[in-house]
């Protein structure tokens, strides 16, 4: 999966290189179809999450919402992990190449663990994980406003925490549901290096004898399959003004990070995330 990464980012990016050349010297937009617009939504709202990964019980924290478009360049913050497309947008294509730069943050165990036996293995550091995010998408698929994309995120630790790293392909679809509502869903998996398995679900002697929990030393590989769902409802009807958003997702832990101790003994392998809240566009 390393060496798939690289390739198929690599690729995305000679392709749109091709597809932005070929549009700047191509025909003029179409008649009729509306001109791009600077957007920024900003949104606020309160979650519930597990309270870290593996958990049995939840907790409510802040919640919120990022996305727009500034000078045809897209963004938007998928929980902790913003993504900045560096494509610029044409709408005048069915395939839309979207590659850029991500940049987040993993606080899991950094602060209070509930559950005694975890919080005896002691907090953990937050990781700053960077790296990148390309996708292939096809608009128009079963109405004018929709859009299905393959997308794979690559990202790596860089500040000494699991320094190891996170690959997630996904399947998405977006479209509008009449004029005030926006979707987005997804199916997404994740494959994770033996550093951030063992980091976060791995249990040395000392760990074990603080704990109780068995010894475990797993390896990385596939991790979680799972799901999400965006939804925003735009009060005033128009591109600018407020809406209403909600967010739910549900992920299943995979492989050895499901049997860890952490996660069979002390917690569950089903993690489900929930935020509702009200958003503000520009």
């Amino acid at each position: 999966m390393q060496r798939v990464l690289p390739a198929f980012l690599a690729l995305l990016w000679a392709a749109a290189t091709t597809t932005s050349a070929h549009a700047q010297g191509g025909p003029p937009p179409e008649a009729g179809r509306p001109p791009q617009r600077d957007t920024v939504t900003v949104g606020i709202g309160v979650g519930l999450t597990t309270s870290y990964d593996g958990a049995s019980d939840y907790r409510l924290i802040p919640g919120g919402t990022l996305r727009g478009t500034v000078s045809g360049h897209d963004f938007q913050l998928n929980g902790l992990q913003l993504f900045v497309d560096a494509i610029p947008n044409d709408p005048q294509r069915e395939i839309d190449i979207e590659f850029g730069p991500v940049a987040g943050v993993r606080f899991n165990r950094t602060g209070d663990v509930s559950d005694s036996r975890v919080a005896a293995l002691g907090e953990l550091d937050t990781a700053v994980e960077l790296g990148a995010r390309g996708s292939v998408g096809v608009r128009g698929v079963f109405n004018r406003t929709d859009k299905v994309a393959l997308a794979v995120t690559g990202v790596w630790d860089v500040a000494g925490a699991h320094r190891s790293h996170v690959i997630s392909p996904s399947v998405e679809y977006s479209t509008l549901a009449g004029k005030r509502m926006f979707l987005r869903m997804a199916i997404n998996t994740e494959f994770v290096g033996k550093g951030y398995a063992d980091y976060y679900f791995g249990i040395n002697t000392a760990g074990s004898a603080a704990s109780g929990l068995s010894t475990y030393n797993p390896d990385g590989g596939f991790a979680s399959i799972g799901g999400n769902v965006l939804a925003t409802y735009s009060l005033s009807g128009k591109r600018t003004g407020w809406s209403l958003f909600g967010i739910a997702s549900y992920k299943r832990l995979q492989g050895d990070v499901a049997v860890s101790p952490i996660v069979r003994d002390t917690g569950s392998p089903n993690q489900v995330f929930a935020s509702i809240g009200l958003g503000y566009t520009f």
